[in-house]
């Protein structure tokens, strides 16, 4: 049985369906945004252009991100402790906490 409903594709007459297609290719394929035409420190492909005071401040702030993420990365690393808080094989914390538990247990 045939669907009649209008908003189904497959009842779409042929040329509205290529024209439907041809807005996703121009898309997928790099046209432009005119939000990203009308910035002067980019390119119409939405590239920085060189020397832009914008790449600059987004690169640093990227920098700086990445930094901080290094360092809670290191900091979690030496903690001997994993990401999700359970302790690592081996972890010199893991072995004084648990002395430290061992005589708060025999002193009761």
């Amino acid at each position: 049985m045939a669907d009649n409903n209008p908003a189904n594709f497959a009842n779409l007459p042929k040329d509205k369906l290529r024209e439907i297609a041809a807005k996703g290719g121009h898309a997928s394929h790099g046209a432009t945004d005119s939000k990203i035409e009308n910035q002067p420190d980019r390119n119409p492909d939405g590239t920085f252009t060189k020397g832009s005071e914008l790449a600059k401040e987004l690169g640093a702030k990227g920098g700086h991100v990445a930094h901080e993420h290094a360092v809670e990365k290191q900091a979690t690393e030496d903690s001997g402790r994993n990401p999700d808080g359970t302790f690592k094989a081996g972890s010199k914390l893991a072995s004084e906490l648990g002395e430290e538990g061992g005589h708060a247990a025999h002193q009761s």
